[in-house]
This record gives C-alpha cells, structure tokens and sequence, in this order.
C-alpha cells in the first residue's frame, strides 16, 4: 500500500467528490496533527447519484433506485448497503488504498487520518462505536415502529 501525503489525500478528495470546497488541516479544528477535517452529514453535494458521507445513514432502509435514478450495479441495494462507517463504500476503498482512515468526531465533524501502526485498533473501536450508535439511535423500518411502541407501553406502565 502506498501512502499518500496529507495533500494528495485532500487534492485527491477534492477531485473524487467535486463539491467539496471545505476540506481543512486537522489542526484548525483541535489543534491535532497530522489529518484532514472536513463536514460530515450534509457537506458536500453527491458522488455517484447519493451523499458522500452518510453519518446517520438517513433512509438506509430504501432502495438505491427509490431514491435517486437507477444506478448501475446497485439497483437492488439498499442506501445503507452502499456505506462503510457511514463513507460511500468507493470513498472507503479510495481512502484505504492510499493509507488513510476515516474517523467521524459527530455527524458534521468527519477527519481523515493517515494510516499507522496503531491504526488496527483506533478503526476497531470508532467501527464498535458507529455500530452502538446505529444500534440505538437510528433503526428505520418496522424495527423502528415496534420499539417505539414497546416504549411508548413501557413508559405508560412505569407512570
């Protein structure tokens, strides 16, 4: 694997998702070193007919082809399917493929970071905890419908 420098990687980006005009050093963010800071959720346009970075992976539950135009190769796949932690899966492979790693600090607030020894763990974790997240906070579909409604019994019964 070859390692891109930070300004290939925010160059690179740039050109992959041409609406991207905000892209920063890490360190105008928190004064951290060495990674890219760009919004999240809501930032930049689309790339390949859908959201480049899809935090909460708003309406994950429909089709690809319900929601946009038909795409080529994905028409039967759900929005959810076509993200890894929430970064379209091609944004993803782009990123690994250069050494570097998303890392999301909230829904708007995502970083790049450069790939190191000790990455294996830090991706580990920010994937276990993108998951809880996704485990409790967005659940579309009769899953959704059916928790609410346990609540909804639960919460009468404890009044």
């Amino acid at each position: 694997m070859k390692h891109w420098c930070r300004e290939q990687i925010m160059k690179g980006l740039r050109e992959l998702v041409s609406e991207m005009d905000f892209i920063k050093k890490s360190e105008d963010y928190d004064g951290k070193k060495g990674g890219l800071w760009t919004i999240g959720t809501g930032g930049p346009g689309v790339f390949k007919e859908i959201l480049p970075f899809n935090y909460k992976l708003d309406h994950g539950e429909i089709l690809v082809s319900e929601g946009t135009r038909i795409i080529p190769n994905h028409s039967g796949m759900k929005v959810k399917e076509m993200y890894i932690y929430g970064i379209h899966r091609k944004i993803y492979s782009w990123l690994e493929k250069r050494g570097w790693y998303p890392e999301w600090r909230d829904s708007q607030a995502l970083f790049f970071w450069k790939y190191t020894k000790d990455s294996d763990k830090k991706i580990k974790k920010n994937m276990e905890n993108y998951q809880i997240y996704l485990d409790t906070h967005q659940i579309d579909g009769i899953e959704g419908e059916i928790l609410q409604k346990l609540k909804q019994k639960f919460e009468v019964k404890n009044d």
